[in-house]
């Protein structure tokens, strides 16, 4: 299952920036970096997914960064950050930020929700509710980040493409966008959730659990195996009553 949670990752952060028109992602042995085309470390990644990384490669990816004066952030599993990595890492002033669970759910032990809040979420299907997908996720920046609207903007084209299989989706309440979900397939087994954002002044309403299930439920049918994603602090419990499980750890670096 770790290669599953690392593999959807990795599509997660390279995909959509592969297709895009004026970003760009380099593929190296044991790393791959994305850049967004904008200034940003939301968007523009390093991610480590081996633990046989080079000082080269990575020297590589820090000149690209460094010498653009663009905004990154690093990313590594518990799996590649093997004591030589934390050395280079270290020895480039790289520091820890962050940390977050990579779980994951069999499907063949998860049991249907039901919820009449289901009501209230809908898809996002064009370009309009796309932009207010976006806002959503903005507003979790104080000031809401304009990045974060400028880069689904920028790739509207390939997140609401059929072909790429990605949905998004909102849950409304009483008419107000609040909360969002990502569904992001790596391969026809497997499903990763993303973007799982409500807006503060409604945390603690449930809502997040409902959209949540409502995700589980939609994966389910649609014949996927194996759902992943990184539980953060607040949801790492909420997200194993539902029967997800610890594979690894995700560690992100600046």
């Amino acid at each position: 299952m770790k290669f599953e949670i690392s593999n959807n990752f990795h599509e997660h952060v390279s995909r959509i920036p592969d297709l895009a028109e004026g970003m760009k992602v380099h593929c190296l042995p044991h790393l791959t970096y994305i850049d967004s085309g904008l200034s940003c470390d939301t968007f523009n990644i390093i991610y480590i997914h081996h633990s046989e990384l080079t000082a080269k490669e990575l020297s590589e990816a820090l000149i690209y960064f460094q010498s653009r004066e663009l905004d990154y952030c690093i990313w590594a599993n518990e799996e590649s950050l093997r004591q030589n990595v934390k050395t280079l890492l270290s020895s480039n002033a790289i520091t820890e930020q962050a940390s977050e669970v990579g779980m994951a759910l069999k499907f063949e032990n998860y049991q249907y929700v039901e919820n009449v809040n289901h009501l209230n979420i809908r898809r996002v299907d064009d370009e309009e509710s796309l932009t207010t997908y976006s806002r959503v996720i903005a507003q979790n920046w104080s000031p809401p980040d304009q990045n974060v609207i400028n880069y689904y903007s920028r790739t509207a084209t390939h997140y609401l493409d059929p072909n790429n299989n990605i949905k998004l989706y909102i849950y409304y309440h009483e008419d107000k966008p609040v909360s969002s979900v990502e569904l992001f397939p790596s391969d026809h087994e497997t499903v990763g959730f993303y973007g799982f954002a409500t807006l503060e002044a409604y945390r603690g309403k449930g809502i997040g659990t409902t959209l949540l299930t409502f995700a589980l439920n939609m994966a389910k049918d649609l014949g996927y195996r194996n759902a992943i994603l990184q539980g953060t602090e607040d949801g790492h419990n909420i997200y194993k009553k539902f029967g997800f499980k610890d594979y690894t750890t995700y560690y992100e670096f600046v």
